[in-house]
């Protein structure tokens, strides 16, 4: 029970934190006139990639291996960084007020957005559970550690979103 807990409550806080960094991704995705192949260039052109969420994420992780066999502290780092997670979406600037390129709300842009949040949120949740079900159990670090590859994966969820947005 208190895994499954666990696992929701690192599902929530990791969802809510995409949803944010999507919002920066699509302000460049815009930009670029929706080009995922420009933005994919510029991605890595630039070294484009999350540090924040992925700096917490590995922490969490590494405290709760550090604190093995203890699933109610576990239960507890978890909350916290989850917690963490979604105070930097709302410390950070909202990309659809301020900023340079300030992110346009189109029926492009929200479709896109709301593909990818959907099937971001899909691929988490199925991810949590496989990696549940290989044997991770009460490991709850190596959720955290899915976590940041989850978090890195922003930019293909992103081109991969406009790709289906396109055929909708």
């Amino acid at each position: 029970m208190l895994i499954a807990l666990t696992l929701a409550i690192i599902s929530v806080g990791t969802i809510v934190f995409f949803g944010h960094r999507l919002l920066c991704y699509m302000r460049h995705f815009q930009e670029l006139s929706y080009s995922k192949y420009d933005f994919n260039a510029f991605v890595l052109e630039h070294s484009i990639y999350d540090k924040k969420g992925s700096l917490i994420s590995a922490i969490a992780a590494l405290m709760i291996e550090l604190t093995k066999e203890k699933i109610v502290l576990s239960l507890i780092i978890s909350t916290i960084t989850s917690a963490g997670l979604i105070l930097i979406t709302r410390w950070e600037n909202d990309p659809l007020e301020i900023g340079p390129y300030q992110l346009q709300s189109t029926h492009k842009a929200r479709g896109i957005y709301n593909i990818a949040l959907t099937v971001y949120s899909i691929f988490l949740t199925v991810s949590l559970i496989i990696v549940y079900l290989i044997g991770a159990d009460d490991d709850i670090a190596c959720y955290w550690l899915v976590v940041i590859i989850a978090i890195q994966s922003t930019p293909i969820w992103l081109s991969l979103s406009s790709s289906i947005f396109k055929r909708i």
